[in-house]
């Protein structure tokens, strides 16, 4: 088994020219537990003395020393210069030469480019099969497309992976699984899109965002590079274009390469890099996407190797690296010009912190930086000046959360002392957007009713939550009931689960309702319910702790509350904050308190 050390003495000792036949040769006759192999394939190209062939065969294996599958949720490696077999290499090679003589769309590609976008026997670091080559013509059609655009986005449409929660913190599912299930990430989709586009001679790369600079969590999407290496990036199976990306804020955008990338940081021989950049298989390729970016320099560790980190609830994560303190192309968080449209408060900008990596951990260099089109700015904390502050939220609240609210407008709260409502009386009707939380609404009439429902008109019918309350505040005991277009439907009982999380939502309907059958005529006191929504408003029942920035995260007390919001005294001015639920959820986020209302980053 091969280290990542021993990867990097490899790069050292031989370079990384791609195409050296001795680096191919001296990598094979080094391999102590497959060199049989990996000879009989550069051998089989040498002797059969096809030129072009054999200078892909020594590209393959010249740049083999970093390549390999993870394994199972342990994600045990398996390095390919292992295992690797001479007759599969072959087979892949002979397949992507057939494509280069054949496809049309390849006439206009240089010979590094079929070297890097379609010759490769792996996309990403998948469970390694070959058959992918010549099999995933037989799922995904390019349309006999003569316009590789055109070609492209049909293969790309046909690709519905469905995309399950159980699968994220998995490895790369094999080609085989995927084919089969059709379930995966969104690694996965796009490891399968770029080996559908690749089998079809459409030269394309997996590209990755290593963590978003307003959520939690980061992205992969496929593109196909065309000869001046523009890219159409394909998130999804629709509504796909050139330097097409999500709405969310961008930091960085790297592309999973083949050839081993050496650069400055490799060559300083320092063993000690975070995950994202020890392989030395990765391109920065920001600038080939239209989003707003900045050239920086730090004014400190010019140097020595400095990182620039992103806020993660489990630790600032790095995603970009210099040896000299200067970094360009860096994510300013707009997209073509344009703020984010990504969530409400969101801060002009992406949060930053200049750091170092050192002992396996991530460790400040400066206060964070807030990075944007028209100014570099550090975040830090006066503790001299204290203020007291109202929080509302831990997390942005997303605009596809608000118009999920937007759908009960027009909703009407009814009671009624007939089965069939046909006494029904208006207690409450929504007239504008209501918040994206449960909700209380106070009834101020007496009448006593048996019957209790929730209708909407027309259009989406979607609720979270529905409860009723007495006078006292006490809740009311009822079963649920509903109009007969729904009763059978027993996901509707999410509704009554007292789960913010879980909902009911039908997308077209006419006169839709759902209700409840008190025990006897009861006088409402007041109503209960939430729109679809994500559980991130600060609640009563949680126990919450505010932390602020100053070299550190420091806290500034655990406490709960009894309202929507949760009052905090003695806070540092100017201070970067974080509010952790210590009960539930995982979704948090960085903000600043500006005139009264939280900024997010």
């Amino acid at each position: 088994m091969r280290t990542i050390l021993s990867f990097i003495l490899f790069i050292f000792l031989f370079g990384c020219t791609s195409t050296d036949e001795n680096n191919a040769w001296k990598i094979a006759k080094r391999s102590n537990t497959n060199r049989k192999e990996l000879v009989k394939f550069l051998d089989y190209y040498k002797v059969k003395g096809d030129k072009e062939k054999y200078k892909a065969a020594c590209f393959l294996i010249s740049n083999i020393p970093n390549k390999y599958s993870l394994s199972g949720r342990e994600k045990k490696r398996i390095y390919d210069i292992d295992i690797v077999k001479a007759d599969s290499l072959i087979e892949s090679l002979e397949y992507s030469f057939c494509l280069k003589t054949k496809c049309p769309y390849l006439q206009n590609y240089t010979f590094e480019q079929f070297c890097e976008y379609i010759l490769p026997y792996r996309v990403a670091n998948e469970p390694l099969q070959y058959y992918w080559k010549w099999d995933c013509v037989k799922h995904f059609s390019n349309g006999n497309s003569n316009d590789m655009a055109e070609a492209a986005q049909n293969i790309n449409a046909q690709i519905k992976l469905k995309l399950a929660p159980e699968f994220y913190k998995d490895s790369l599912q094999s080609y085989t699984s995927l084919i089969q299930t059709k379930y995966g990430k969104c690694d996965d989709r796009s490891t399968l899109v770029v080996m559908a586009l690749r089998s079809a001679g459409i030269p394309a790369a997996f590209e990755l965002v290593p963590y978003w600079g307003s959520s939690n969590n980061g992205h992969s999407f496929a593109a196909a590079i065309l000869p001046n290496e523009k890219t159409i990036s394909f998130q999804n199976e629709n509504n796909n274009d050139i330097n097409d990306l999500p709405i969310r804020k961008v930091p960085k955008i790297y592309r999973k390469s083949y050839t081993i990338v050496s650069n400055q940081l490799h060559d300083t021989m320092v063993f000690d890099f975070p995950q994202l950049f020890k392989d030395c298989d990765i391109r920065d390729v920001t600038g080939m996407y239209l989003i707003g970016s900045k050239t920086m320099a730090l004014n400190y560790n010019k140097n020595n190797i400095s990182y620039l980190s992103v806020f993660s609830p489990n630790g600032w994560i790095p995603i970009a690296v210099s040896t000299n303190g200067k970094f360009s192309n860096i994510g300013t968080g707009t997209k073509i010009g344009e703020e984010s449209e990504e969530a409400l408060n969101l801060g002009n900008g992406i949060l930053y912190l200049p750091s170092i990596f050192t002992n396996a951990e991530i460790a400040p260099l400066s206060p964070p930086i807030i990075v944007s089109n028209d100014s570099i700015r550090e975040i830090q904390p006066n503790i001299m000046q204290e203020e007291t502050i109202t929080l509302t939220r831990k997390y942005p609240l997303n605009k596809r959360i608000v118009r999920f609210a937007q759908t009960m407008i027009g909703g009407i709260f009814e009671g009624a002392n007939r089965i069939d409502f046909s006494d029904a009386e208006e207690l409450y009707k929504i007239t504008s957007t209501p918040e994206s939380r449960t909700q209380k609404i106070n009834i101020t009439c007496n009448t006593k009713y048996k019957y209790i429902r929730y209708r909407k008109p027309k259009g989406i019918f979607s609720i979270a939550e529905f409860s009723l309350h007495q006078q006292n505040g006490t809740l009311i005991s009822s079963y649920p009931i509903a109009c007969e277009a729904i009763q059978k439907d027993s996901t509707m009982m999410a509704i009554f689960d007292n789960n913010p999380l879980t909902y009911y939502q039908v997308d077209r309907g006419i006169d839709l309702w759902i209700g409840m059958a008190l025990p006897q005529a009861t006088s409402i006191g007041a109503i209960s319910f939430a729109p679809r929504n994500d559980d991130n408003s600060v609640v009563p029942t949680d126990t919450y702790e505010l932390l602020y920035w100053n070299k550190g995260w420091n806290s500034l007390g655990e406490k709960s509350t009894t309202e929507d919001h949760i009052t905090y005294n003695n806070v540092p001015k100017n201070a970067l904050l974080w509010l952790r639920d210590l009960t539930k959820g995982k979704e948090e986020r960085p903000f600043t308190y500006e005139n009264g209302q939280q900024i997010w980053w």
